[in-house]
């Protein structure tokens, strides 16, 4: 009698602590990591399979189990082909299956939104708890215009009527807010609720967002934004005072052109910010691409894996799970993470960089050069500067080779595996390198 394979139940399991990983921490399994990496799981079934064969093929089972049957390499087969059609397309969306229209989870039925409201005493806007995409706007009108479109998704026509009969989209005073509200459905679940809205304020006015679900992009505001909770990306452009959000579940974060400062706090995906003239503070867990260009004051930057300050950005700094990368920076600049590969080209005054695991380039077009603190236990360092340029420097490795253009300036010596570089060129700042496992190499520009 042949036995029953452990295989399907071990999927079973791994399944599982996809969908748990994915509800406690859903920026780590975001789509296009999980494009990246889905071979992966073509290994684990396999690994799991051979063990099992072998296993019972090495205590002389006369039929070992079949690890996969016929059933699961369909659905396997189907998966792979899913992922590899898709895998690319990093703004895919498994919605985009239930488009607007007739869907598999019933009709959509529109309603036309139309509405001003004075906003004579007014400082604040308040977007509450309204799903749907926003474009808000600020002008020189001294009342808010809410036009769009609200949806209603159901089986008939009546039964959407209904659901709108108490979830319209309405405007509320509340002090000196005015507060856009969207009822909650009390109806059966398959029946949804979004509107896309166009909103024209006072542009001095400020803007705060609760528990969105959607898309928010906020342009030409000269007071302070304020997004708490909520999913979906968020756009800002033409801020005149600060920025605060607090992204649960964001999508993608844009800013750009703000004149104060910038708090980000959550979780999301890629983040580009651009030409900010206040502090940015970033803390959270933010799995796509992170983008900065042309900021005044400090960036700081904190996860549960990296830290990472820099006093000012006049040029570019880019950073994803596995590379950084910084153009014309000013110092101080701290950075310290676990794996990730560094590239540098010009800073100013301090650069410490610590990683566990990840290859160290600085390049210098121009002179002086900054201060030095470099190290990685497992990775290659290399510095390419100007003949020109002055410095002392100290460096070591401990498996590995040490390499320099500079001649009899820089004293080398090897001793088995372990090498160290000492010396200086002309008058200037202090640079010290160092690796356990891999090579330090000194060039010319």
């Amino acid at each position: 009698m042949r036995q029953r394979s452990i295989t399907g139940a071990l999927i079973v399991i791994l399944v599982g602590i996809f969908f748990l990983v994915y509800n406690v921490r859903p920026d780590l399994l975001a789509f296009a990591r999980i494009a990246d990496y889905w071979p992966f799981f073509l290994i684990a079934v396999g690994v799991i399979g051979l063990i099992e064969v072998l296993f019972h093929a090495g205590r002389g089972s006369v039929a070992p189990p079949r690890p996969i049957g016929g059933g699961l390499i369909f659905w396997i087969v189907v998966l792979c082909i899913f992922l590899a059609l898709f895998g690319r397309n990093r703004e895919f969306r498994f919605a985009n299956f239930d488009t607007r229209g007739i869907g598999f989870l019933g009709t959509d039925y529109g309603y036309d939104v139309n509405f001003v409201e004075p906003a004579q005493g007014v400082t604040r806007i308040v977007l509450d708890n309204v799903r749907g995409d926003f474009s808000l706007k600020g002008g020189d009108a001294v009342e808010v215009k809410v036009t769009g479109h609200q949806t209603i998704r159901a089986f008939s026509q009546n039964a959407a009527d209904r659901a709108r009969s108490g979830t319209a989209v309405h405007i509320e005073r509340e002090g000196d807010a005015l507060v856009i509200r969207g009822g909650e459905l009390r109806a059966p679940r398959f029946i949804g609720n979004s509107a896309d809205l166009d909103i024209v304020v006072p542009r001095g006015i400020n803007v705060e967002s609760r528990g969105r679900n959607g898309d928010l992009e906020v342009d030409d505001v000269d007071g302070t934004i304020d997004v708490s909770g909520g999913r979906g990306d968020v756009r800002l452009n033409h801020i005149g005072k600060d920025v605060r959000i607090e992204a649960s579940r964001s999508g993608d974060i844009h800013a750009a052109d703000v004149k104060g400062s910038i708090d980000l706090q959550g979780r999301g995906g890629d983040i580009q910010i651009q030409n900010i003239l206040g502090q940015v503070t970033i803390k959270g867990e933010f799995s796509g691409d992170l983008e900065f260009r042309a900021l005044t004051k400090p960036l700081e930057f904190r996860s549960s894996r990296t830290e990472f300050r820099v006093e000012a950005v006049p040029g570019t700094v880019t950073m994803d799970l596995g590379d950084l990368k910084m153009s014309n920076i000013s110092g101080p600049v701290h950075f310290q993470s676990g794996t990730r590969d560094i590239q540098v080209t010009d800073a100013t005054e301090l650069l410490d960089i610590n990683v566990n695991r990840g290859d160290i380039q600085f390049t210098a077009t121009r002179i002086p050069l900054p201060k030095m603190e470099i190290h990685t236990r497992d990775g290659d360092i290399t510095l390419t500067v100007p003949e020109s340029a002055g410095f002392q420097i100290e460096g070591s490795t401990h498996h590995g080779e040490i390499e320099s253009a500079f001649g009899s300036r820089l004293q080398v010596q090897s001793s088995g595996q372990t090498a160290t570089i000492r010396g200086q060129n002309g008058a200037g700042p202090q640079i010290t390198v160092a690796t356990d496992r891999g090579s330090v190499s000194i060039k010319k520009t």
